[in-house]
C-alpha cells in the first residue's frame, strides 16, 4: 500500500496522463486553468485495502440517427477515473472501433484522447467522423484494476471530528445532480434522526445512523429499469431524491442519491460511483451479471473513502442492530473488487416524451461534447451495452 500511496502524491502521479501516447493526448490542465485536485487518495488507518483484482470493461454504444453540420467538431464523451482509492485504469489499454452505418472507420482517421473533466476527473473522448444523419456505432474498451476493502471499526470508532475536510473532498459536501443536501425532505429525514445523530458521537458511529435512516426512507425502493449487459440501456434509472421522497418509490439508486444527500447535509463528504457489478446474485434487482449500478462513498476522517452499498444496509440492517456490529453493505467486503468503478460524474437528463414512463429522469453514462454542458440533451439517443471480463488477479498490497 505505502508503493501506492507514493505513486498518488508524488509527480508519478502525472505520468498517468502520458502513458501510451499512441492513444492518448493529455492535457495538463483542467477548464479553470489549474491542475486537477489530487486523485486517487489511499485509504488509510483503520481503512485498507486487500485483495486486488483486474477487470477489461467494454461499452458497446449506439447513435442510432445521428444529426451534426459538417463544420461542427463533434465527440462521444465516456467519463472514466483513472486513479482512485480502490481502482486504478491502465491509460494505455484503451481502445476503440468505431463505424458509419456498420462500416468500420479507418484508425487514422480519429485519434481517442484522455483529458481532465471539468471537475478535475477524467474523461475519455472518442471523435465523430464528419457525417451526417447516419448510424454511428463505437466500442470502447480498457483495463481497470480493482481493491477490495477492509475497514476495523473499533479503530475508526476512536476517530474524532476534523477541524477541516481536505481540499479535494470539499465538492462533495455541496449540492450536485441528483443529490440535494439542501432538500427540504432530506433535511426534515436529518431532524426525524437527530436524537440519534450527535457530532459529539465519532464519526463512524453518525455516518452509520444517517446510512440506516436514508437506506430505509422509501417504503417501495426496487423500481428498476434495464440496466444489465443482456439489453441496451441509456444509462441508471432514477426519479430524483425530492420525488422518491415524496412519492416513497424509487430506485436503489435513489436509495444510494438520498443516503449521499443525507450524509452532505450532516457535514459529510459523500459521493456516487457509477459501476459494473460483476456477480448478479450480490443485488436483488440483477437479472443477469454486469449491472450497471450506483453505489455510494462517505469520507471519513483519518480513512477515507468507505464504501457503501444502501440495499444491502437497507435489507440488512434493523432498527435495532447496534453500530458496533460490522454491517453487511458497509466499509468491509471481501467481494468489493467484483464492482468494476468507471466514474464518480452523475449527470442526469430527462428522458424523450417518447420514453417517458414511470422514471423521471436518468444518469447517462456516455453524453455528446456539443451538449455536455446542456442538461437534458443528447445523451438521450444513446444507446450502450455493457460487459465485464475477469482478467485474474491484481497486484494485492500496493
Amino acid at each position: 500500500m505505502n508503493a501506492l500511496a507514493s505513486f498518488a502524491r508524488t509527480p508519478m502521479h502525472s505520468m498517468l496522463w502520458v502513458l501510451g501516447l499512441a492513444l492518448i493526448a493529455a492535457q495538463s490542465t483542467v477548464e479553470t486553468g489549474q491542475p486537477p485536485p489530487p486523485e486517487g487518495r489511499p485509504p488509510m488507518g483503520a481503512l485498507s485495502r486487500t485483495e486486488a483484482r483486474k477487470w477489461e470493461i467494454t461499452l458497446s454504444l449506439d447513435l442510432p440517427e445521428l444529426r451534426r453540420r459538417e463544420t461542427v467538431s463533434e465527440a462521444l464523451i465516456v467519463p472514466v477515473s483513472l486513479l482512485d482509492t480502490w481502482w486504478q485504469v491502465d491509460p494505455r489499454s484503451f481502445r476503440t472501433r468505431v463505424s458509419v452505418d456498420f462500416v468500420p472507420v479507418p484508425p487514422a482517421q480519429f485519434a481517442l484522447t484522455v483529458a481532465p473533466s471539468r471537475h478535475g476527473e477524467s474523461r475519455v473522448e472518442i471523435p465523430v467522423p464528419n457525417v451526417i444523419e447516419q448510424r454511428l456505432t463505437a466500442e470502447l474498451a480498457w483495463t481497470v484494476e480493482v481493491w477490495s476493502c477492509a475497514l476495523d471499526e473499533t479503530l475508526a470508532a476512536t476517530l474524532e471530528w476534523p477541524s477541516t475536510w481536505p481540499d479535494e473532498v470539499q465538492r462533495f459536501l455541496l449540492p450536485s445532480p441528483g443529490i440535494n443536501p439542501k432538500d427540504p425532505l432530506v433535511q426534515g429525514l436529518l431532524n426525524e434522526i437527530s436524537s440519534r445523530f450527535d457530532r459529539k458521537l465519532p464519526p463512524l458511529v453518525g455516518a452509520k445512523e444517517l446510512l440506516r435512516a436514508g437506506s430505509k426512507s422509501l417504503r417501495n425502493a426496487g423500481h428498476a429499469e434495464g440496466g444489465t449487459s443482456g439489453a441496451k440501456t441509456r444509462g441508471i434509472a432514477l426519479f430524483g431524491t425530492h420525488e422518491a421522497l415524496s412519492s416513497q418509490v424509487g430506485s436503489q439508486a435513489d436509495l444510494t442519491c438520498i443516503c449521499l444527500a443525507l450524509l452532505r447535509a450532516a457535514g459529510f463528504p459523500a459521493r456516487p460511483v457509477i459501476g459494473l457489478i460483476n456477480d448478479g446474485t450480490r443485488r436483488s434487482n440483477a437479472s443477469n451479471a454486469d449491472t450497471l449500478a450506483l453505489w455510494g462513498e462517505v469520507f471519513l476522517p483519518q480513512c477515507g473513502w468507505v464504501p457503501f452499498d444502501a440495499d444491502q444496509i437497507r435489507g440488512g440492517v434493523s432498527p435495532q442492530t447496534p453500530v458496533t456490529n460490522a454491517w453487511k453493505g458497509f466499509g468491509s467486503d471481501r467481494d468489493f473488487n467484483q464492482r468494476v468503478p468507471i466514474t464518480h460524474e452523475l449527470d442526469l437528463y430527462q428522458p424523450k416524451a417518447s420514453d417517458v414512463g414511470r422514471t423521471a429522469l436518468f444518469a447517462a453514462l456516455v453524453r455528446l461534447k456539443t451538449t455536455l454542458e446542456q442538461p437534458g440533451k443528447g445523451p438521450t439517443d444513446i444507446l450502450i451495452q455493457t460487459s465485464v471480463v475477469n482478467r485474474g488477479r491484481g497486484r494485492s498490497g500496493l
